[in-house]
């Protein structure tokens, strides 16, 4: 992705938004917590019951794998965003049906110079990833000891993270990545832009404006969103 690249975060209009801002923290969620049953942790013990089915391990190595990938996943954190904000499902699934706003991120700012963070470009099918998984497994089949084996385990942490059920393809989610679950602080420099829906209120307009009038906001470009003239869409103003 490029650097100069912008992502997005939907949200609605309430306190858990407005303290996102207040206290300039983004969440890392649990794989277990996000909204699709079938992604993540939830399908990694398929995997490995198809790896076991399809390749020969050593009982010590499966053990290892397993112990592993589910240690990994169930310690990660994943926040989520767009690659859009021009997107009405968005605006309806995640910001209140257009009454809430969008946040504008940029993107080289939230993952820095340092290996903390993780950046997935989220890739849709409608098969599980067990091709995909198959092919790194076959790679390292030949020896499974010390750092081989812990490639193997990330490679599936990354493929399982990184894999969504086809329907979910309007999102064009990109997806943070951390170690560890949990609040990762920002700066306010980080922010880019604030869209404002389609059916917010004049007063939750105000209180955002007067909520981020501080001089570290300064910069922020604040867009107002409107319905296209010529196609069913969104185009923003500046204000």
């Amino acid at each position: 992705m490029s650097k100069a690249t912008s992502i997005f975060k939907y949200r609605e209009f309430n306190r858990s938004s407005l303290e996102l801002l207040i206290n300039r923290e983004l969440w890392f969620a649990k794989p277990d917590t996000l909204n699709d049953p079938f992604e993540c942790q939830m399908i990694f013990k398929k995997i490995l019951d198809s790896m076991w089915a399809n390749y020969q391990f050593d009982e010590h190595v499966k053990t290892k794998i397993e112990a592993e990938t589910e240690t990994c996943l169930s310690n990660a954190g994943i926040c989520s965003f767009s690659k859009t904000r021009q997107n009405q499902l968005m605006w309806s699934h995640y910001a209140d049906e257009h009454k809430g706003f969008c946040i504008g991120f940029k993107h080289e700012l939230l993952v820095g110079n340092t290996n903390e963070i993780g950046s997935i470009d989220v890739l849709y099918q409608s098969d599980y990833p067990y091709k995909e998984i198959f092919k790194i497994i076959e790679r390292f089949l030949i020896n499974l000891d010390g750092d081989l084996t812990k490639t193997i385990i990330w490679s599936i942490v990354y493929k399982v993270m990184q894999t969504k059920y086809t329907y979910w393809s309007y999102e064009r989610e990109l997806r943070l990545t951390r170690l560890k679950y949990g609040t990762l602080a920002f700066l306010p420099i980080a922010v880019n832009s604030i869209a404002l829906g389609l059916r917010m209120s004049d007063r939750d307009k105000k209180t955002l404006r007067e909520l981020l009038s501080g001089p570290e906001w300064k910069h922020v470009k604040w867009f107002q969103a409107h319905k296209s003239d010529k196609k069913f869409g969104l185009i923003f103003k500046q204000i």
